[in-house]
């Protein structure tokens, strides 16, 4: 009876192996397609992933790179590299924009290596895209901005670029995906869809400083984003647009002070993509001044003042981080 049960479990534990190796990762990869399917309004549909993207030869134009040089001679100009000891660094985010999913990702992206030629810095580093799984595995199905991974990665490689590799990390206690809450991003917006199998999901981070803000101008009443309604479940009647929503809106000026003075104050230059990774930096700096130079003008009615800036809260670190987008935009620092 005995040599009938292992026998008989002999054949189940083969059959299983069998199994597991017919549908093994590498095979599930094997699967994927990654051609690109024009959708219309400038949006492709990426092979049979299920991801939206756009076309980075849409970005590398001769107009936009000669932007690109325009908005690093104002960042050389606005800020002298070695000025009164301030470090300046930049963090340049790979996307559809500036790769070619179905392309040759070996060896340095193009834009990366233009921005080291023409931005004075103290250090560069990027998200660099190395395999079109590594897309996947670090942007919204239907949107341009990174999602969690993408995001965490982004702020542990500018945490290491700017402190160095000693330098205590903020680490995920929890992985939180809202079943309730189907991610339509911009792409489908653009496209007019709405359905996505992509839930939104986030890290959740304990033991991050107490912080008090101002949004352009105002003061604010709690934390910065509406991380606390989406983790109590009052998330239900939010618009539609989470990333914005969860990690904070674009506002032109926001002010962070975490009454740590022992520690350095930083000026971030971005767009929205560093709504993910301001709270993550609460842990690093005393002051945060974050910039969204898109906006500045029309909602202060004044240039940007960034020396006037540099001065009022004793800026230590200047950071630029972006994808192409933000980098072929010469918005005015001075």
């Amino acid at each position: 009876m005995k040599k009938i049960f292992f026998l008989l479990l002999t054949i189940l534990v083969f059959a299983a192996g069998s199994a597991a190796a017919e549908n093994s990762p590498e095979d599930a990869k094997q699967e994927l397609t990654f051609n690109y399917s024009a959708r219309g309004h400038g949006i492709y549909r990426l092979g049979n992933t299920g991801y939206l993207v756009e076309n980075c030869g849409d970005w590398i134009t001769e107009q936009n790179i000669k932007n690109l040089r325009k908005t690093a001679r104002e960042w050389n100009e606005a800020v002298p590299l070695g000025q009164d000891g301030i470090r300046k660094f930049i963090y340049f985010i790979e996307n559809s924009r500036s790769v070619r999913l179905d392309g040759d990702l070996s060896g340095e992206n193009e834009v990366y290596t233009l921005i080291k030629e023409c931005f004075e810095a103290d250090g560069f580093a990027t998200l660099a895209i190395d395999t079109p799984y590594e897309y996947l595995d670090w942007y919204y199905q239907t949107d341009h901005h990174w999602n969690y991974k993408g995001s965490y990665k982004g702020y542990c490689d500018l945490v290491r670029l700017i402190f160095g590799k000693n330098e205590e990390l903020a680490t995920p206690t929890e992985t939180v995906v809202f079943e309730d809450m189907p991610y339509s991003g911009s792409y489908n917006e653009k496209l007019g869809y709405h359905k996505t199998d992509d839930l939104f999901t986030v890290y959740r981070f304990e033991g991050l400083p107490e912080y008090t803000y101002t949004s352009n101008g105002s003061k604010g009443a709690s934390k910065y984003g509406k991380m606390d309604k989406f983790f109590y479940g009052n998330h239900k009647k939010i618009a539609e647009n989470y990333y914005g929503q969860f990690y904070g809106g674009d506002p032109a000026e926001l002010i962070i002070d975490t009454h740590q003075p022992e520690k350095p104050n930083l000026l971030i230059i971005s767009n929205s993509f560093d709504n993910p990774i301001l709270h993550l930096l609460t842990k690093h700096y005393n002051i945060i001044y974050s910039l969204d130079s898109r906006f500045y003008e029309s909602t202060f009615r004044k240039k940007f003042d960034i020396q006037k800036v540099i001065a009022k809260f004793n800026i230590n670190h200047v950071v630029e981080v972006g994808d192409i987008q933000f980098f072929v935009h010469a918005y005015a620092l001075h």
